[in-house]
Parts: C-alpha cells; sequence; structure tokens
C-alpha cells in the first residue's frame, strides 16, 4: 500500500505503457537490490560480529525516523506534482526498497539456520515484490477504486500504527541486549 501513492504521484504525467515500463524496472532493481543486500548483508554481519539484537535495534530507530517522518508530513504542505518524469532509483530507494526493510532482512537472513529456511525467505521477498509490481503496473486503476481521501486516511492510520511497531521493534532489541 505505501508504494501505491508515491509511484501513481511519480508517473501521473506520463503514458500508460510507460508506467508499466517503469513499474517493471523498479521491480526488477528491487529484487536485485533486496537478494544482494539479503545475502551480503548477513554475511557482513556475522564477519563483523554484529548481533540479532543489535541489528533488530538498529532496523527499529531507522523505522522509528521513517515513520514519525510521514506522520508529520501530514501536516505539512502536499507535495508539488512531478513536472518531469520520474527519476528510477528515486522509486527504487526509498519507496520499494526501504532501510528498515533491508536491515529486517538482513537480520532474518542472519537467522536463518539452513540454505530451505533462506530459499524460503527469498522466495517470500521475491513474492511481496511480484504483488508490488502488480501494484505499480494498475497503479493508475486501483487509485480510481480506492481513491485519494481513502488511501489517506489508511496512511494516516498505518502512519500511528508504525510508529508504534518501531517503537516495539526497539523495546525487544533492548530487552535482547539484556537492557530493560
Amino acid at each position: 500500500m505505501k508504494i501505491l501513492a508515491p509511484f501513481h504521484r511519480a508517473t501521473a504525467t506520463m503514458e500508460p505503457k510507460a508506467v508499466r515500463r517503469m513499474a517493471i524496472k523498479v521491480a526488477l532493481i528491487s529484487a536485485g537490490t533486496l537478494l544482494i543486500a539479503g545475502l551480503i548483508g548477513s554475511a557482513m554481519m556475522q564477519k563483523w560480529r554484529i548481533t540479532i539484537p543489535v541489528m533488530e535495534l538498529t532496523g527499529g530507530i531507522v523505522f522509528l525516523l521513517v515513520a514519525l517522518k510521514q506522520v508529520l508530513e501530514q501536516y505539512g504542505d502536499p507535495a508539488p506534482p512531478p513536472d518531469s518524469e520520474p527519476r528510477l532509483m528515486h522509486l527504487v530507494f526509498p519507496v520499494v526498497v526501504t532501510p528498515y526493510g533491508i536491515a529486517a532482512l538482513i537480520a532474518l537472513m542472519a537467522l536463518s539456520s539452513d540454505t530451505a529456511r533462506s530459499t524460503t525467505l527469498l522466495a517470500g521477498v521475491m513474492a511481496v515484490m511480484a504483488i508490488n509490481l502488480v501494484a505499480m503496473m494498475f497503479v493508475r486503476q486501483v487509485m480510481r477504486g480506492v481513491g485519494p481521501l481513502l488511501l489517506q486516511i489508511f496512511g494516516a492510520v498505518l502512519a500511528v500504527q508504525q510508529v508504534a511497531l518501531a517503537l516495539q521493534l526497539v523495546v525487544v532489541a533492548l530487552k535482547g541486549m539484556g537492557v530493560g
């Protein structure tokens, strides 16, 4: 849900065929990025002896900052519509591939005890990327069906829930570290 409004805004002036091409590019780059981040990140985490609670805390703090930004943006002026074609990598980072998502994936990969579990985890990530691709390809139809007001209400509720979830991640990480 969180990618619909930014992707829709960024591609509002594009032809439908160009929107589909952009969606495919964003999805492919995002999927590749997440595969690489999960594999390399978990290996680096182990090599540098970063503990799971520390990675959880890192993800929680980043998630908290992003969630707070989303809550506070509701009080600001709306973003102006784009006057040029969207930048591909801005749609990949941070719209589809988020810093807290990468932190969560790295932690889950590091916790993965065998190849089967890692493969299942990465298959799940690819399934989410496939859902994102479909959402981006049909963003105009979805936005017409859902409507911007309903999406804005859902976004406000989700933003507050994300703050709570981020704080929960921080609490769990701190308990994992033996603090509190």
